[in-house]
């Protein structure tokens, strides 16, 4: 049984990637740091067949023992954490350690690293540390392949799980910025496919994909559309940036804001698909209309 240790295969990505690879008889190491539901995600598969473990440092003796023995490392770990040690640390730090424990190692075949859409031409300290970290995986691993998603949707996503009950409980939604930004979602059914996909290719000739969804939407069209869908007339209130940046600058310091800066930064430029990189089409596949993921989501 050919085995792939996953980073962050407790988050959203993470759980619908597991549910395809068990199906094909993959066991699933899924090492974490933040406390999770070890039961419910052994549940995911048959018996023994996925392995959570708790870790603190990557020096682990398990972890490396089981880094040495595995043919696919998939790391999906990410934070939206606006703190630059912590993002530093967590990032490009936790990676930089990880592939160099890699190189080390003659077992696995494919590292893949997951990034964002979009993230080389976002100026913030996140996605500066994002891209820092891309340069050191392309450079240092030969048999690495970057990721780069749209907004990703789907039942329990975290775009559609934070907006929908603001449209359900108000008239009045606020709308960042003018809505004119685009944007290009993705539905999580097609990244597992393709990362099914991607997984089982014997050789992989790139070392970066992007992906997203078969439509461009600005804010405004999107948010019109849940509209639409939830047969309920809102009004969309126009929120200029340079009023809620230091609201929101002011607000993530507190435990329980729902948004930070980095987060606000997604609605203050475009994210949309370059024309030049490889994406879908690379294991022949045409991507779907995400207003399925919409609806199944209301």
């Amino acid at each position: 049984m050919k085995s792939i240790i996953i980073f962050g295969g407790s988050g959203y990505v993470g759980k619908n990637l597991i549910r395809s690879l068990v199906k094909k008889g993959y066991k699933i190491i899924v090492p974490y740091q933040r406390q999770i539901n070890e039961a419910n995600l052994r549940l995911l598969g048959e018996v023994g067949q996925i392995v959570p473990f708790h870790f603190t440092s990557l020096k682990n003796p398990k972890l490396l023992s089981i880094l040495n023995n595995t043919d696919i490392c998939i790391n999906l770990k990410t934070t939206w954490e606006s703190k630059e040690a912590y993002l530093e640390k967590s990032i490009y730090k936790f990676n930089a350690e990880l592939i160099e424990i890699i190189n080390k190692s003659s077992a696995i075949k494919k590292f893949i690293f997951f990034s964002g859409l979009g993230t080389e031409k976002r100026s913030t300290l996140r996605n500066e540390i994002i891209s820092k970290t891309e340069e050191l995986i392309t450079k240092e691993l030969n048999n690495s392949i970057i990721i780069r998603p749209s907004v990703i949707l789907g039942n329990g996503d975290q775009f559609l799980s934070n907006l929908l009950p603001i449209f359900k409980m108000s008239f009045f939604i606020p709308l960042f910025g003018d809505g004119g930004r685009k944007f290009q979602p993705v539905s999580i059914e097609d990244i597992v496919k393709f990362l099914s996909n991607l997984i089982d290719l014997p050789n992989v000739d790139e070392r970066l994909f992007e992906l997203g969804g078969p439509d461009v939407f600005t804010y405004k069209e999107f948010y019109t559309l849940i509209a639409e869908l939830m047969s309920k007339k809102r009004v969309f209130v126009s929120v200029p940036m340079p009023i809620i940046k230091p609201i929101v600058g002011i607000g993530e310091k507190t435990p329980f804001f729902p948004l930070n800066l980095e987060q606000l930064s997604l609605f203050d430029s475009d994210n949309i698909l370059n024309n030049d990189k490889k994406g879908f089409d690379y294991v022949k596949m045409l991507p779907r209309k995400v207003i399925s993921a919409v609806k199944k989501s209301i």
